[in-house]
């Protein structure tokens, strides 16, 4: 896990609050609506946008770090998310096997842009035979391979926010 300045969640969440929202989806296509499994609100940043720098350079450190060995080329655009009263994302996985697509993501990154104080439950989960629920702070990063189980809680009260990217890389073999 890393932090980054409260000055700079700011600035970030600032700016992707500006953008256009829309009701979230789900798939390799963004065709499948279904909001048992996932309700919130997202928008996407430009690909080019200077958070999405910092989130990169710090997961390529958890690669390594990390010892995953992935081979990542490329990026997707930040994934910006609100969660507000009864929002929530239940578990899944960032990857789409199945799609025979040339690519496959291989590393997300979440970070936190909004002090838990402003809301109520809407807690990050990871499960691998057991579940890890991080604590994470305004400011926190945290990396971890796209095939992973992860889910976002239902929200009770206020609105959580927090970015996510991906790095993908040639289908696994």
């Amino acid at each position: 896990m890393k932090n980054i300045s409260s000055d700079l969640c700011d600035k970030a969440a600032k700016e992707f609050a500006q953008l256009s929202k829309r009701e979230a989806s789900m798939g390799i296509d963004g065709d499948v609506k279904n909001e048992q499994q996932r309700k919130t609100q997202l928008a996407f940043a430009p690909h080019d946008h200077w958070f999405a720098q910092e989130m990169e350079q710090f997961a390529k450190e958890a690669n390594e770090q990390c010892k995953w060995g992935y081979f990542v080329n490329s990026r997707e655009s930040i994934q910006y998310a609100e969660y507000g009263e009864g929002q929530h994302y239940d578990w899944h996985v960032d990857v789409f096997p199945l799609s025979g697509t040339a690519t496959t993501r291989k590393i997300s990154v979440v970070c936190l842009l909004n002090d838990p104080s402003e809301w109520d439950d809407g807690d990050f989960e990871i499960r691998l035979y057991s579940t890890y629920y991080p604590k994470l702070k305004k400011g926190d990063m945290i990396a971890f391979p796209s095939i992973l189980e992860h889910r976002v809680t239902p929200a009770k009260n206020g609105i959580r926010k927090s970015a996510t990217l991906w790095l993908s890389g040639p289908r696994f073999r």
